[in-house]
């Protein structure tokens, strides 16, 4: 069999046990899981579908039941492109997750007699079983949460049964399926390695062609050349990556791709190089054409350390760990630097908004610690803590910082799963790159590294078309890793030890999930905290007429039940002086303004149109802007109030 050096991936040592699989387990488990796959594949095949998402998804189907490694190098090509070929053929669905689902369905059933080689360890395996069983429980506690509304989990059934990539999912079974697909892509994409050594070069190859057609459909597209919807789309928008809509997210998938073909054509000679250097050069335009400057940034930083790892392959591993320490040092530096410069520069709203989004994680954490708002919930539940000028502005936004949505989503607990997956195989590969610093293995690793880092300044992981293909090479990254170990019969066998304990740590792991998500779900849905840094409003005070009174700052927001349609709001400014009042307030529900008034010494009502509730939640958000702020100790004689402050607010009135 052919050595990791010569492009095999190095399996020729057997290996004990704690290296099977889980298709070791009995076949009914196989079907087991095979069936929710199975099953949206059999209904694009048989239901109302147009025949080109028949023909993609067949086609994946079939080929994987005829070789699982012929389908996974087509799963690497197709999945980056999905949102491409939706728009370029009319195509409504989630194509990048039909290809996934046809992908893993076949392969549960053409799965045969396994061959020893890399796979996950039995601590790695259970977090990813313990990170499945998390969102799992998630999906159920926001279904239990929302019980009242019997419609909506009865579309739920319909739309799963029937049309499962159209339906709009509002208890998070769609995030929580893509967590759960990445597990099971690198379980597969292991299993079809540890038959298929070759795939050490083709699946990168797969990978690195897809990210330069992408690339280079980007640069079409700015031509405005290629199908009408495209080039309308993207012109109207002003993107300029046209695979993916969110340009950070793709960026972050184009900085993966051009480490790997850049490590891919350090390890080429002859004109393999040169082909391998086309891929890095069209990859590179691809990153160049998102402008996410985080992931350029990223991918700078982890190909400086890569360089510096393998030009200080003759030092000693302390040497050579203090070089990176310092490498890395700078790059954060100069990362926090920019950071700075960005909260410094009032007109990048990117930069003052980031302070500001991870604060509303963290009070979401702070409100479900344990079992969080419930995986796919934390857009719709962001509008219940963001500042009130990011609630003035977005209305409802994402983390920008996948880590800490994950947390916010699953728990601390969640978040410490993911993290264990993760850490598991990056051990294995800093391990082996410790012993030898292949090109190949540290450009997928850097690849890996340089999307995760993306991830404290983004949500590429959200994106099927971004999340899938990392799933794919972190994959190879971990095979790679492991072959060369096991070559080097590095790789001790814990299982005994496992079973003593690891298999009791588990099941206790299992319950405390099922509890804190059963607590949770007796805890009903989150509310909003009463905290200035949400609602923007001071402590309740008395006005000089006797009324009850608020003052705002320059935004603020209130929160009222969700069957409230109209909301009618007391507001005045206490002055008389010219160059206060009146003041400009400008009122709006969710994101968007409704009207502008002018509020003066007399108390004048603000009435709002309430828009409808966004389930699961329960409370509806109207948010308030002043023109500016002003401290009533300069304009007020006899005042020593110095807060900046901006109107008066009374009473509401609550029209239901």
């Amino acid at each position: 069999m052919a050595s990791a050096a010569t492009g095999g991936a190095g399996l020729s040592r057997p290996r004990s046990a704690a290296l099977k699989g889980p298709l070791h387990n009995p076949v009914a488990i196989r079907f087991l899981l095979a069936l929710f796959p199975l099953w949206c594949t059999a209904a694009v095949l048989v239901l109302w579908t147009p025949w080109r998402q028949k023909l993609i998804v067949g086609s994946v189907a079939a080929l994987t039941l005829v070789s699982p490694a012929y389908g996974l190098l087509a799963l690497a090509v197709l999945t980056p492109l999905g949102t491409m070929i939706e728009s370029a053929t009319a195509l409504p669905y989630r194509l990048s997750e039909s290809f996934v689902l046809a992908f893993l369905g076949a392969w549960l059933l053409r799965a045969g007699t396994d061959r020893r080689g890399p796979a996950v360890p039995r601590a790695m395996a259970a977090a990813g079983w313990l990170l499945g069983l998390a969102v799992l429980a998630s999906v159920a506690s926001v279904t239990w949460l929302n019980r009242e509304y019997p419609g909506l989990i009865a579309d739920l059934r319909t739309w799963l049964l029937q049309a499962y990539y159209v339906f709009i999912d509002r208890v998070g079974f769609v995030d929580a399926a893509r967590i759960v697909e990445g597990l099971a892509l690198v379980v597969a994409t292991l299993y079809v390695f540890r038959r298929k050594p070759a795939l050490a070069v083709s699946l990168p190859a797969a990978l690195c062609v897809s990210g330069a057609v992408s690339a280079l459909s980007a640069v079409f597209i700015w031509r405005g050349i290629g199908p009408s919807a495209l080039v309308d789309k993207y012109t109207r928008l002003g993107y300029r990556a046209a695979h993916v809509l969110d340009v950070n997210a793709a960026g972050s998938y184009f900085a993966m791709v051009v480490c790997l073909s850049l490590g891919m054509m350090l390890r080429a000679h002859g004109k393999a190089r040169g082909l391998w250097a086309a891929l890095a050069v069209a990859n590179a335009i691809g990153l160049w054409f998102s402008e996410s400057r985080s992931a350029m940034a990223a991918a700078a930083v982890v190909l400086a350390m890569s360089a510096g790892w393998m030009l200080t392959a003759r030092w000693t591993m302390r040497a050579r760990l203090a070089a990176v320490a310092v490498v890395l040092a700078i790059g954060i530096a100069a990362t926090a630097a920019r950071e700075r410069g960005l909260e410094r520069d009032q007109g990048s709203q990117a930069g003052a908004f980031r302070g500001q989004f991870n604060v509303t994680s963290l009070r979401m954490i702070a409100a479900r610690p344990l079992a969080g708002v419930g995986v796919g919930q934390y857009y719709r539940t962001s509008a219940l803590f963001l500042t009130p000028q990011m609630a003035w502005t977005y209305g409802h936004e994402n983390a920008h910082n996948y880590f800490l949505q994950t947390a916010a989503e699953l728990g601390l607990p969640g978040l410490a799963l993911f993290l264990v997956w993760i850490g598991a195989a990056f051990l294995a590969i800093v391990r082996s790159l410790t012993r030898w610093a292949e090109p190949r293995l540290l450009g997928a690793a850097a690849g890996v590294s340089a999307m995760l880092a993306t991830c404290a300044t983004g949500h590429p992981l959200l994106v099927n078309e971004a999340a899938f293909p990392f799933w794919i090479q972190f994959a190879l990254a971990f095979g790679l890793a492991q072959s060369s170990l096991m070559n080097a019969d590095v790789i001790p066998d814990r299982r005994q030890q496992w079973r003593a304990s690891g298999r009791l740590l588990t099941i206790a792991a299992a319950a405390a999930i099922v509890l804190a998500a059963l607590t949770s779900a007796a805890r009903g849905l989150v509310e909003p905290p009463a905290s200035r840094g949400v609602n923007g409003l001071f402590e309740w005070e008395t006005a000089d007429d006797g009324r009850r009174s608020r003052w705002t700052e320059q935004y603020a927001s209130l929160f009222v039940p969700g069957d409230v349609t109209r909301v009618s709001i007391a507001a005045r400014v206490p002055a008389t002086v010219r160059a206060i009042s009146p003041m400009g307030v400008t009122v709006g529900a969710g994101g968007v303004p409704q009207y502008r008034t002018l509020v003066g010494p007399e108390w004048v009502n603000l009435d709002v149109a309430v828009p409808g509730i966004d389930l699961p939640s329960r409370f509806k958000r109207i948010d308030l802007r002043v023109d500016r702020t002003w401290q009533p100790a300069v304009y007020i004689a006899g005042s020593g109030d110095l807060r900046h402050v901006g109107v008066q607010l009374g009473e509401c009135e609550l029209i239901r």
